[in-house]
Order: C-alpha cells, then sequence, then structure tokens
C-alpha cells in the first residue's frame, strides 16, 4: 500500500495580498452583476411596452430598471451564476503574485533610495575645499 504524503503547508498571505483578494471579490462579484443586469435588461426589451393599463411611461421605465439593477446585484452576491467564481479563481494567482511582486520591487526601491541617500551623506560630509574624488597613486594635489 502506498504511504500519503501530506502537501507542504501554504505560506500565510500576507496583509496586502488578504486585501488584493477581498478587491478581486469584490470586483467579480460587480462583474457579475453587470452580467446578469444585462440579461433582465435584454429579457425586458423582447417584451411588449404595452400593458393593461396603457403605454409604459419614462417612470416606469427608470423603476423597472432600478428594480433589475437590485436584483441583478442581490444574484450577485448569492453567486448563483458562479461567474465571480470562476473569474475569481482565474485571477487568483496572478493577484497574490502582482502583491508579492510589487512589495518586493517596493522594498528594493527602499533599499536604493536609502543607499543613495546614504552616499549623498556621505558627500555632503566632505570639508569644504577638498575633493570627494579619490586621489590616484600617479597625482599630487597641485596637478588637481
Amino acid at each position: 500500500m502506498a504511504e500519503i504524503v501530506p502537501l507542504p503547508s501554504a505560506t500565510p498571505l500576507t496583509a496586502d495580498q488578504q486585501a488584493a483578494l477581498k478587491k478581486l471579490h469584490d470586483a467579480a462579484t460587480q462583474l457579475e452583476g453587470v452580467f446578469v443586469g444585462m440579461l433582465f435588461k435584454e429579457m425586458h426589451s423582447s417584451i411588449p411596452k404595452d400593458t393593461i393599463f396603457g403605454k409604459q411611461s419614462n417612470a416606469d421605465d427608470m423603476w423597472q430598471s432600478m428594480l433589475d439593477e437590485k436584483q441583478a446585484d442581490s444574484i450577485a452576491k448569492t453567486g448563483s451564476f458562479g461567474i465571480a467564481k470562476m473569474v475569481e479563481s482565474q485571477l487568483r494567482a496572478q493577484v497574490i503574485g502582482s502583491v508579492s511582486s510589487a512589495s518586493l520591487s517596493s522594498a528594493a526601491a527602499a533599499a536604493s533610495a536609502a543607499s543613495a541617500a546614504a552616499a549623498a551623506s556621505a558627500a555632503s560630509s566632505v570639508p569644504p575645499g577638498t575633493s570627494s574624488l579619490p586621489i590616484s597613486a600617479g597625482s599630487s594635489e597641485d596637478d588637481r
């Protein structure tokens, strides 16, 4: 019988990665809401505008579009269509990777800025009237 080897434990997500995943979830849910809203709009466009009370007014159209928008958002929040879930699963690795690479590049930029500041500080500590350039072995003070 083959021995079952456990998977290596996943590293916990940083606060930036968790925030990015929350934004991804919100955006994917909004996308699903927009899609469902478009479906509602197309469904209502196929219905005749004349009712038993007469022709629909602009107010009726406005009320119907607002109702459709709220219903679409509610449906999207339940995840009934599964569009948001698919979008999240497709983009999760990219979002986590972009956040971690952005934090690495910002750390590298901070280190670069710190070294530049240290170099500027060292250059400004040279006494006036002297050069911060090293003197080569073949030159003298008068050659400068």
